[in-house]
């Protein structure tokens, strides 16, 4: 299993970028309103504190605190480079991208965790679009999953595909 001295720098940052610039993006996809966004932060913060007893190192790795606190720093940047364009197709876009790199990474770099890592992607972008409902009022009678969230969903999978 690979850890983040395997990796350069740049390499390391991308691999933890893309994996929770996946969540991010996801919680900024749908209309979940107050309480469904209330609702799909803690499914996020659950999900990366719980990566904390993942069989995997790398996972274990990109979901320690100094990681998510250098990924945060990271994401904010390139959010604020892009002033005037709406954040969530910016974090949309950007996450997809930063998804093909992490892939290319993690093939060269530690093949053999590219299961787990795919695994666990998907796995927090799915649990955050099932967190709540969209539309309806104030949740009721709205989609599980929306029709954008689904259409991301699709995006990170494909990015794995191949």
């Amino acid at each position: 299993m690979a850890t983040p001295e395997d990796f350069a720098e740049v390499e390391w940052a991308v691999v933890c970028d893309a994996a929770h610039g996946a969540g991010l993006a996801m919680m900024l996809v749908g209309s979940s309103g107050l309480v469904g966004s209330m609702k799909e932060m803690l499914v996020a913060g659950r999900t990366a504190a719980n990566a904390a007893q993942h069989d995997n190192e790398l996972i274990r790795a990109m979901c320690a605190p100094e990681a998510m606190r250098a990924m945060q720093t990271r994401v904010a940047d390139v959010m604020s480079a892009e002033r005037g364009v709406d954040p969530r197709l910016v974090l949309r876009q950007r996450a997809v991208e930063w998804l093909r790199e992490a892939v290319t990474v993690v093939q060269k770099k530690a093949p053999g965790d590219l299961e787990a890592y795919r695994d666990w992607v998907l796995g927090f972008a799915n649990d955050i679009a099932n967190a709540a409902s969209e539309g309806g009022l104030l949740g009721v009678r709205g989609e599980k999953v929306s029709a954008e969230e689904a259409e991301f969903l699709a995006s990170i999978r494909a990015v794995f595909a191949g």
